[in-house]
């Protein structure tokens, strides 16, 4: 039976609505005394369903009707990408998967411009404190930007991207998409511009003479240049790797047994890091929550969510919920011993619209931490513990400062 929130949930939707604005981490942490497969609330005017029973995330992941599920704000995004897959339903999303995605992704060249950029960059460093998130995140979008083109990416591009994955987390709200054209946009208008523009070039230059990267291959698959944008664009925004470097990096540090066994195993394989980022992505998803609009009644494991609600499918609450995991908040690599039960699951979401970059995504943290691990320790410049905040991702909230330290 669905579980409805308190009364004065449901009758003071504003109320809601401000204080899952204030921190929906904390807002969905508090739901977790609730009890019910369906947990529903009112948020302002719109009501919401979170799912909770792992068996009904997975139907309604795996088995996805489109419609009656829909995208609903995830088209606010249209404003920063004018189309491409995320922004797709249906034959059309599969044709881009299929005819453009799956050939990018299981190209070697990004592997291989992955490894040799970090090499480069680890060379650099110093025992200087760094700030981790922001500084694996322009290492992250060199790599892309490089493996797309096999140029450097230039700082007035990396901060255009910065301004539009910014722009992402309102763009979604329910004014995003008129708050687009407004003055106080302006600057993020300005940023899509100059971003398109480069792109824009490089495209054209690859039409006029082919060349040994991803983005000639994606020209020669797609002869569409503003989804060829789009896609690029997309490249760039979908990567949330950072989040796996800074949270692994710092859950590693407060855990020094752990640590100190994932130092001892890179001389042996990547068995034991596997499972560091397996667990890192449990703790702190790329994604915290998936929001799905019903445009028509859907059933869902003998529940009916009503036309016009909203369906939440959660990795952050899920993969914290003490009724579908033990001891859910500890840090624990040898957990994944065993597989758990589906739906329980899916920092990359699943079935037909998942995330298809996740093979690549597992297999670039693997190799990248790796490599951080074999040549560096770190030390936390603060005793207090990073606030995870909750944007297009979940971000240390004032960032992470670490030292690192050199192991060998």
């Amino acid at each position: 039976m669905t579980a409805l929130a308190p009364e004065g949930a449901r009758r003071n939707g504003a109320v809601q609505l401000a204080r899952f604005g204030a921190g929906p981490l904390a807002y969905l942490d508090g739901a977790r005394e609730l009890q019910g497969d369906i947990l529903s609330a009112r948020l302002g005017s719109q009501t919401v369903h979170l799912v909770r029973k792992p068996e009904l995330i997975h139907a309604a992941l795996v088995n996805e009707d489109w419609p009656p599920i829909s995208r609903g704000r995830l088209m606010g995004l249209d404003k920063w990408y004018s189309g491409g897959l995320i922004l797709t339903e249906g034959a059309e999303h599969h044709r881009q998967r299929d005819d453009l995605w799956k050939p990018l992704l299981a190209d070697p060249r990004t592997l291989e411009v992955a490894r040799e950029r970090t090499e480069r960059w680890l060379d650099t460093w110093t025992n200087a404190p760094m700030e981790l998130f922001s500084a694996f995140r322009s290492h992250v979008w060199s790599i892309d930007w490089a493996s797309l083109t096999g140029e450097e990416m230039a700082p007035e591009l990396l901060r255009a991207q910065e301004a539009g994955v910014a722009a992402l987390v309102w763009l979604l709200g329910p004014m995003g998409p008129r708050r687009w054209g407004s003055p106080p946009a302006a600057r993020t208008r300005a940023a899509r511009k100059r971003l398109d523009a480069a792109i824009d070039a490089a495209i054209a230059a690859r039409r006029a003479q082919p060349r040994d990267d991803l983005l000639s291959k994606l020209v020669a698959l797609e002869s569409d240049d503003q989804l060829v944008q789009a896609t690029f664009k997309q490249w760039l925004g979908a990567d949330q790797l950072m989040g796996i470097f800074c949270w692994g990096l710092y859950l590693l540090t407060a855990n020094p047994e752990v640590e100190a066994r994932w130092h001892a195993s890179l001389d042996h394989g990547d068995e034991y890091t596997i499972r560091v980022v397996k667990e890192t992505l449990r703790l702190y998803p790329p994604v915290w929550s998936f929001f799905r609009e019903v445009t028509a009644a859907y059933e869902l494991g003998g529940h009916t969510i009503p036309a016009g609600d909203l369906m939440v499918l959660s990795p952050y609450f899920t993969h914290r919920d003490e009724t579908v995991w033990e001891d859910p908040l500890r840090f624990d690599p040898d957990r994944w011993d065993s597989k758990p039960p589906e739906g329980a699951y899916f920092p990359f979401s699943a079935g037909p619209y998942e995330c298809h970059a996740h093979r690549l995504a597992m297999q670039e943290a693997v190799l990248i931490l790796a490599m951080v691990g074999r040549r560096f320790r770190f030390k936390p410049m603060s005793e207090d513990p990073p606030r995870p905040m909750a944007t297009g991702a979940i971000v240390p909230k004032s960032g992470l400062r670490m030292r690192p330290l050199a192991r060998r």
